[in-house]
C-alpha cells in the first residue's frame, strides 16, 4: 500500500484553499467604490446631456417661433397691390364665429394691431382661463401672397379681390358672382391663374388672413373641461394663435414653453421709412398711430417644457415693451423656478407699411 508523504498532502490542501473573509470584504469594498464612480459618471453625463438637450430645445423652439411670427408680421398690410384705404368689406359676409371685438375683429383692413398685457384677458375672444396674465397680444392681417383662380375659390372662405393699383373688395368665396361690376371676373370658371390672367391680368384673388397671437397657460386642454385650460391640464405656457379659417376664428398651437411675450412698436413720424420712436400698444392706440407702425420689436421668454431640479431660476428678465417703449421687468414665479429658460429678442420690419 502506497502512502503519500505528509508534506505532499499539506501542499495539495494549501493549493485548494479558497479566499478568506477579509479578502472577500476588501474585494467587495473596492468593487463598490468602482461601481459608485461609474454610477456618478453615468449620472453626470446624463445630466449634462439633459442640459444640452434642453438648450437645443429652447433654441429650436425659438427659431420656429421667430420664423412663424416674422413671416406674418412682415406680410402685415399686404393687400395685393392696393392700399388699405381703397379696400371695402362686403357687408353680407356675416358674423365670424368666436370673433374678437372692436379693433381686434377679424375683418378689419388694417395690417397690425396690438394690445398690452393685463391681469385678465383684454379680449372677449380669449377667456381668462386661456390667457397668461400681463402678456401682450398682437393681431396681424394681410392678403395671402399667392393668387387663386376664381373657379377654385372655396365658398366659405374669405378673399380679397383687387384691381391692382385701383381698389379691392373683401368677400366670401360663394359670393363671387355678386361683386361690384368693375370687379366681376370675366372668367369666373377659370381653374388656373394662367387662364384667368389672359382675360384680366390686373385683377386677382387673394385669401384673406387674420391671426391673433397670444399666450395660453397650458399646452393641452384635453384633461379637464374641453377647450379651456383648467387645473386638470398641464401648466406649460404655450404660444397660441386664433386663425381665420372659413368664417370662424380657430385656435391653433404654435410652440409650447413660451412663458412671456412683449412687443414694442416702431413709429415713423416723418415718413422717412425709419422708426423714430418705439411705443407700447397703448401709446400707439392713444396717438392713433397704427398706420405709422413700420417695425416691431419682439421679446419672448421661452422655458423648457420639462422640470429640471438642478435649475433654480429667480432671475428678473428685461423684455421689450412697457410705457414709452422703455421695457418691462418680468420676475420668474417661485413655483416655476425649476425650469431652464432664455430670452430671445428680434426686430421685424413691416415691409408693406414702408412702401410708397
Amino acid at each position: 500500500m502506497n502512502v503519500r508523504p505528509q508534506s505532499f498532502l499539506s501542499a495539495a490542501v494549501r493549493r485548494q484553499r479558497g479566499i478568506t473573509l477579509v479578502e472577500m470584504m476588501v474585494a467587495m469594498v473596492v468593487g463598490l467604490i468602482l461601481l459608485v464612480g461609474i454610477v456618478q459618471l453615468f449620472v453626470s453625463n446624463k445630466q449634462a446631456y439633459r442640459i444640452q438637450e434642453g438648450t437645443n430645445v429652447l433654441n429650436e423652439n425659438a427659431r420656429y417661433l421667430m420664423n412663424q411670427m416674422q413671416y406674418d408680421l412682415r406680410m402685415a398690410d399686404h393687400w395685393g397691390g392696393v392700399e388699405a384705404s381703397e379696400i371695402d368689406v362686403d357687408g353680407g359676409i356675416g358674423a365670424i364665429t368666436d370673433d374678437c371685438d372692436g379693433a381686434a375683429a377679424a375683418l378689419q383692413v388694417a395690417g397690425v394691431y396690438g394690445i398690452d398685457g393685463e391681469a385678465a384677458s383684454p379680449l372677449d375672444c380669449i377667456p381668462d382661463s386661456d390667457y397668461v396674465p400681463n402678456s401682450d397680444i398682437v393681431i396681424v392681417r394681410y392678403a395671402q401672397p399667392s393668387r387663386e383662380a376664381s373657379g377654385v375659390l372655396q365658398g366659405d372662405r374669405v378673399y380679397v379681390r383687387t384691381a391692382i393699383g385701383r381698389r379691392g373688395y373683401v368677400f366670401r368665396g360663394e359670393d363671387l358672382a355678386d361683386l361690384p361690376s368693375d370687379l366681376t371676373p370675366e372668367t369666373a370658371d377659370a381653374e388656373t391663374i394662367e387662364v384667368e390672367v389672359v382675360g384680366e391680368g390686373n385683377v386677382a384673388n387673394f385669401q384673406y388672413r387674420t391671426f391673433v397671437y397670444f399666450l395660453r397657460p397650458c399646452a393641452s386642454q384635453d384633461r379637464g373641461a374641453a377647450g379651456v385650460c383648467d387645473d386638470a391640464d398641464d401648466r406649460i405656457p404655450t404660444l397660441t394663435r386664433l386663425s381665420l379659417e372659413g368664417l370662424a376664428l380657430v385656435e391653433q398651437d404654435v410652440v409650447a414653453g413660451v412663458e412671456q411675450m412683449q412687443l414694442a412698436y416702431g413709429i415713423d413720424d416723418n415718413g422717412d421709412r425709419s422708426p423714430d420712436r418705439y411705443l407700447s400698444a397703448e401709446d400707439v392706440t392713444d396717438g392713433n398711430d397704427w398706420d405709422k407702425v413700420i417695425d416691431v420689436k419682439l421679446s419672448v421668454l421661452i422655458r423648457n417644457t420639462e422640470l429640471d431640479t438642478t435649475a433654480d431660476d429667480s432671475t428678473e428678465y428685461t423684455l421689450y415693451g412697457g410705457a414709452d417703449g422703455d421695457g418691462i421687468t418680468y420676475t420668474v414665479p417661485a413655483d416655476a423656478a425649476h425650469y431652464r429658460r432664455k430670452v430671445f429678442n428680434t426686430s421685424i420690419q413691416i415691409r408693406n407699411m414702408t412702401r410708397g
